[in-house]
């Protein structure tokens, strides 16, 4: 019963995609310590794009192509070492970090207040107000 409650897509979409803020604030909070470490790269996290994916394949699919469970879906962080922005190979770039910083904190209070609905809907569903 609880599976078919918390392990609804939706449920699990938000979970993990709060875990994945929390997890850039943790990134970016990262890179702008090490803005003027000389050969720093800065790191991202990749996850909303696979998550698209991932609920596209469950809406355009129907029988023949096996769907990835929502749950095995997380975020992960890559360097970029494609680019430097200074001579001493760093390329962390402390504006657009800060940009990133206040999307990633409007993004996450959104999550939260997702995570916050669903849970009343529950509430409401169990006791009726």
């Amino acid at each position: 019963m609880l599976d078919r409650i918390f392990g609804s897509d939706s449920f699990v979409a938000v979970t993990e995609a709060l875990n994945a803020a929390t997890m850039r604030q943790q990134v970016i909070a990262n890179n702008l310590a090490n803005a003027n470490t000389p050969g720093y790269k800065a790191q991202h996290v990749v996850f909303e794009q696979r998550l698209s994916a991932a609920l596209q394949q469950r809406t355009g699919a129907q029988f023949a192509v096996p769907q990835q469970p929502l749950s095995s879906i997380r975020p992960e962080v890559v360097t970029d070492n494609s680019t430097s922005m200074r001579t001493d190979g760093n390329n962390v770039d402390p504006e657009k970090e800060s940009a990133d910083l206040a999307i990633n904190s409007i993004r996450y209070q959104a999550l939260v207040q997702s995570l916050v609905d669903q849970l009343h809907d529950i509430k409401t569903a169990i006791t009726g107000v």
